[in-house]
């Protein structure tokens, strides 16, 4: 009896479900490696990152790319992401919107310490944040967060979050278009004293201000960031008078944290540094 030749394709090499490098979780991290890397790679690099033998790695380079998920270089023997996997991603990204991932992200947050969380988006063309997602715990605040509305990237940590990711002209841009703190009336900080405080931003990986863009609150916030840089940012916010000022460290690093999660779901690179 003759034997019936079949057609090669991924779901003909998935390994059985208890092996626990299967052909179809190798092709996800083949995936993700070519969408992280800055250029085309070799298939000896593909082999070095992945820890595969070179001839496995050429083998799932040439299924993907068969079914169009890869694209081999002009220069040959170097391969990038191929189309069908920017359709596939840009049907994706056409049905969700960044507030939608954000949203069960800062819930958690704020179920955490029992204050409000909100997602900032950065709008580039006014210089501006605004609150586009908000998530609530049991304690109630006495001030009002505006929401949709443009806000000031220098006055207070959820803009300031952004602002120690932006190039050195866009924020001497952005400090000379500003104005007197919203909340207190204080004077402009000077450049000097701008530049130090974001050069501690980005050192710790999250911004504190108390009383900037509204009287008696308190704001911690860590930056977002997306496949082309800063995003926007989480910002806890709260009365200085119930958060201790022993806890800020804290609840910042786990800011950060939640910040970074956030950043990598919304296809954010490796090193997240905007």
């Amino acid at each position: 009896m003759n034997a019936t030749k079949k057609k090669t394709s991924l779901a003909s090499v998935v390994e059985p479900a208890t092996a626990t490098t299967g052909t179809v979780s190798r092709a996800v991290q083949l995936l993700t490696l070519l969408a992280d890397s800055p250029g085309t790679m070799a298939v000896k690099q593909v082999a070095e990152q992945m820890q595969l033998a070179p001839s496995t790695a050429h083998r799932l380079l040439q299924l993907l790319r068969k079914e169009g998920f890869v694209e081999a270089a002009a220069e040959g023997h170097k391969y990038s992401i191929g189309p069908q996997f920017y359709r596939v991603a840009a049907r994706v990204m056409s049905l969700v919107r960044a507030p939608d991932i954000a949203l069960p992200m800062i819930q958690e947050v704020a179920d955490t310490f029992d204050e409000a969380v909100v997602f900032g988006l950065y709008l580039p063309e006014q210089g501006a944040v605004s609150f586009v997602a908000r998530a609530d715990g049991k304690q109630m605040l006495k001030y009002q967060i505006d929401m949709f509305e443009p806000l000031s990237l220098v006055w207070g940590a959820s803009g300031k979050a952004i602002l120690a990711y932006l190039p050195t002209d866009v924020v001497q841009t952005v400090l000379a278009n500003e104005g007197p703190s919203p909340a207190c009336g204080a004077a402009l900080p000077s450049r000097r004293a701008l530049t130090a405080e974001l050069n501690t931003i980005r050192a710790q990986g999250y911004a504190v201000s108390t009383g900037e863009k509204l009287p008696d609150a308190r704001g911690i916030a860590a930056p977002v960031f997306g496949p082309r840089g800063i995003l926007g940012c989480i910002c806890l916010t709260s009365p200085k008078s119930r958060l201790p000022h022993g806890n800020i460290e804290a609840i910042g690093r786990e800011v950060a944290r939640r910040a970074t999660t956030l950043s990598r779901a919304l296809g954010a690179s490796g090193d997240m540094t905007g």
